[in-house]
This record gives structure tokens, C-alpha cells and sequence, in this order.
């Protein structure tokens, strides 16, 4: 199982078409005009929902920036633009600003996108799921050679080092100095030997998930909110994993998204 792990881990094909295929589509059409003012960024972690959450406002408002990954051991770029480790991070002529929700209410002054509306039932869900998901995409996104700030060995170990495996909490797993890091790896390669019947588990709870969803246009009816970007973002990390089968209104809802929010999901390079 280790050596499996460290040659998906380790695989470096397809990374510049993955790294185009995540760059915004109005960016790169702009590559061949001439110069302009400098765009915005977004310095990001692919993986991160929070992440995931400016990225798809900003492209159903249809905001041109430019998408920068970012290493995840690289502490000194987020440090020095606010002053400590995170993502995402929004940096325009006004300086850099943190906190996803901050930062897409400075993109959305008009509020155009509709408030959350405060229901449950998807908190419940997500919290229903919240291990199943930590055992099958956290070893697969420090598998994956596609996702950018897990691309050098150092990036793995500082996710593996800070990511708690269930069952431990984050107090036993984070900062124990009598955990090694290959320990650590090892209770990743026990999730991923579980996949089966963790898969199994996960679609089984997907079916209750789809009828809560409205349509493919919006998870609460009434247009695209901030339940949108919320759930989309949580729920794009499901596509990493092979073998999940998602009902026709989820898939749909995903794929919908994916198109206006510019953001691409992870079915090419499931594992």
C-alpha cells in the first residue's frame, strides 16, 4: 500500500493541462490581447473549499482574476501578504484581504447574490458525512499528481502533519510530537485500504442528499445563494473519489456549476 500511495503520489503527467484546465477561462482569453490593467489574484489551495467558494462566485458574477496556487508548505507568500498561513487570499489594488465570505461580499457590493437561507438540513447532512469524507478524500488529495500545492513532498507532509485521520481529534493528531509522520501516513493508507465499504456508505447518504437539492440551478429555490456556495464547494470534493455514484439531480448540480463558476471538477483524476 505505501508504494502505492507514493507513486500516485509522486506521478507528475498532465500537470500543465490540469493547471490550465484550472485557470480561469476569461483570463486566458484575454492572453492574446494587448496589455491591460493588472488583474486581481486569488492565491488559493485547489483542494480547500473556502477556496472553492470565491473561486465560484467570482465566476458566476463573472469576475476576471488571476488564480494563483499555492504551495501547501509554502508559509512565507500568505504570511507576508496578511500576516499568517491561510486560504484564500484576495489581492487587488486596494491590498490583500482574507475570509472567503468577506471577500466575495466586496465582489458582490449589490448583493446580487441571494442570502442563505438558513436551513438545516444541509448542515445536518454535511455534519452526517463529515467522517466518511475525511477517510476517502484525504488520502486522495495527497495522492493525487493533478492537485497543485500537493505537487512537492513537503506540501503532503505539512497536510498529513496538520490533517487529523478519524478517529483521532485534532488535539491528538496536530503538533504530537510522539506521532511520526510516517505513522501519521500509515493511518491515511489504513482510510484508503477502507475505501469499499466507506464508498458504499458515502453513496447510500448521497441519495438523501439529492432531494434536498432544488435543481440543477440552485440548491434552494429562488437562484443562486449563498447555500450555493456554500454546498457546491463542499461537495466538489466528491468527485476525486472513483466510484461514487451520484444521483441525477446532484450530478447535474455539479455539472451545472462547474461551467458558470469556472471551476472544474475532479472526475478526470478520480482515484
Amino acid at each position: 500500500m505505501m508504494r502505492a500511495f507514493a507513486l500516485l503520489a509522486l506521478c507528475s503527467g498532465g500537470t500543465n493541462a490540469y493547471t490550465l484546465a484550472a485557470a480561469p477561462r476569461r483570463t486566458m482569453a484575454r492572453a492574446s490581447q494587448p496589455a491591460m490593467a493588472a488583474l486581481p489574484e486569488l492565491y488559493v489551495y485547489d483542494h480547500c473549499p473556502f477556496c472553492v467558494r470565491v473561486r465560484l462566485a467570482a465566476g458566476v458574477m463573472g469576475v476576471d482574476y488571476k488564480v494563483i496556487f499555492m504551495g501547501n508548505s509554502d508559509v512565507e507568500t500568505p504570511t507576508a501578504m496578511v500576516g499568517k498561513k491561510i486560504a484564500p487570499i484576495w489581492k487587488d489594488a486596494d491590498g490583500a484581504m482574507m475570509e472567503s465570505l468577506d471577500i466575495i461580499a466586496k465582489l458582490d457590493p449589490n448583493g446580487t447574490i441571494k442570502p442563505a437561507s438558513g436551513r438545516k438540513d444541509f448542515k445536518e447532512w454535511q455534519k452526517s458525512v463529515q467522517t466518511v469524507m475525511r477517510k476517502l478524500c484525504r488520502p486522495r488529495y495527497v495522492m493525487s499528481p493533478l492537485v497543485p500545492e500537493f505537487q512537492q513532498k513537503s506540501g503532503r507532509d505539512a497536510f498529513v502533519s496538520n490533517h487529523q485521520m478519524p478517529p483521532f481529534e485534532k488535539a491528538d493528531w496536530k503538533g504530537n510530537a510522539d506521532m511520526a509522520i510516517e505513522t501519521k501516513y500509515g493511518h491515511y493508507e489504513e482510510a484508503f485500504a477502507q475505501s469499499k465499504p466507506l464508498i458504499a456508505e458515502l453513496n447510500a447518504k448521497l441519495l438523501e442528499l439529492d432531494p434536498l437539492i432544488c435543481c440543477a440551478e440552485c440548491a434552494t429555490e429562488g437562484g443562486f445563494s449563498y447555500d450555493d456556495i456554500d454546498l457546491w464547494a463542499r461537495l466538489r470534493s466528491l468527485t476525486l473519489i472513483k466510484g461514487i455514484e451520484l444521483p441525477a439531480k446532484t450530478k447535474a448540480y455539479l455539472d451545472n456549476y462547474e461551467k458558470k463558476g469556472d471551476v472544474p471538477l475532479y472526475f478526470s483524476m478520480a482515484i
